[in-house]
């Protein structure tokens, strides 16, 4: 990152900017899943709190003792009331958000509506149910593959879009496999100057890096819950810029949005998701990200001093919290032995971290893969 005041500078603001007003030990003893192990897998799930399952368990009791009721009330207004709450924190538009049970889902039943738009541009070794809706349902797919380091430079996507003339561009804000994260406003540009839309996967940076979707010009954005949001599984969602769904409603009839959401959704699911998200606008975005930041910095720095190969994630301006340090299933099951758990991923092992870690858990990773 350009910082003209210099990097020390830098580091010490991001350090006042992560501890300022907040006890960080205090938040972590809200989430049980750090007690007895070092957690550093947010990639693959990130830990609920305790306040969200007490919410789960809170809205069963009352599905069970309400019945059709509770049921009715969900259908009628309750998810509507969800969907509003994300369109709020994602700088959305309500009338645009759709609750889905997964990124996944959710993509699964737009993707038929866009066939108007035959052409798509995906990225080599982005995650494969962002390639699958548009491989299934028969679309003209261009694959571009990422620079030798991982990377997916701006250049290079427009270099693909002046050759290929896609009309839809999708790609992940951060990739699972390396952790490479793109600029949504700067893909947003782009997309809009070729006349394509930009669909965006945001599991991997949703409630990690800030995003607003009014400065950032997406086209279709969506994300499930259970990663950085930390609302466990069954929920996600899509939001439709107002071009798509006047385009979208022009050439097939009806409203998309209400199409899509026609269907029942699990409440209680719904209602974590909603926790994770209150908590995240609580903490505040800007002090996750930069808690996050300053511990991605940390880790990187020790990890060097180790001498642990880190194979992704070193240039700060392309980082969300995720490294790839160098290890295969030998280094994973001396991980695991030590209460650590990490997934083999791109070229090395996955390591999450989140702002409910800390500089002692990044100090055990480097005493246990020192030992490895």
């Amino acid at each position: 990152m350009n910082d003209p005041r210099g990097k020390k500078a830098y580091r010490r603001e991001l350090r006042n900017m992560a501890n300022k007003e907040m006890d960080w030990e205090k938040v972590r003893a809200e989430y049980p899943g750090l007690q007895g192990h070092t957690y550093l897998d947010t990639g693959s799930m990130g830990l609920m709190a305790r306040s969200t399952v007490e919410a789960a368990h809170a809205e069963h009791e009352r599905l069970a003792r309400e019945g059709s009721t509770r049921g009715i009330y969900w259908m009628m207004e309750g998810l509507q009331g969800i969907a509003g709450e994300v369109a709020t924190h994602i700088g959305g538009d309500a009338a645009g958000t759709v609750l889905f049970q997964s990124f996944t889902a959710g993509l699964s039943r737009i993707a038929p509506l866009l066939k108007h738009r035959p052409k798509v541009l995906l990225v080599g070794g982005d995650y494969p149910t962002l390639h699958g809706p548009f491989q299934w349902n028969g679309f003209d797919v261009v694959m571009v593959k990422p620079a030798a380091d991982g990377s997916i430079p701006m250049d290079l996507l427009a270099s693909a879009l002046e050759k290929e003339r896609p009309q839809l561009v999708g790609i992940s804000h951060v990739q699972w496999g390396t952790g490479y994260t793109i600029s949504l406003r700067a893909l947003g540009e782009l997309c809009r100057h070729h006349g394509a839309w930009s669909v965006v996967d945001i599991t991997q940076s949703w409630c990690c890096v800030p995003m607003d979707l009014r400065t950032a010009p997406i086209d279709i954005i969506g994300g499930s819950g259970y990663k950085w949001p930390l609302g466990g599984f069954g929920n996600g969602f899509f939001h439709l810029a107002p071009q798509v769904r006047a385009e979208l409603t022009e050439r097939n009839g009806f409203d998309p949005v209400k199409a899509l959401s026609e269907g029942h959704l699990d409440p209680v699911a719904h209602v974590r998701l909603r926790d994770g998200l209150k908590r995240h606008s609580a903490l505040g975005a800007e002090a996750v990200w930069a808690c996050v930041q300053q511990l991605t910095h940390y880790a990187a720095e020790r990890l060097d001093a180790a001498g642990i190969r880190i194979l992704n994630g070193r240039d700060a301006a392309n980082r969300a919290g995720i490294l790839i340090i160098e290890g295969g299933k030998e280094r994973q099951a001396a991980l695991a032995a030590a209460g650590i758990p990490v997934q083999l991923r791109g070229a090395g092992l996955r390591v999450g971290i989140h702002f409910y870690n800390n500089r002692e858990e990044v100090e055990r990773l480097v005493e246990v893969v020192q030992r490895a």
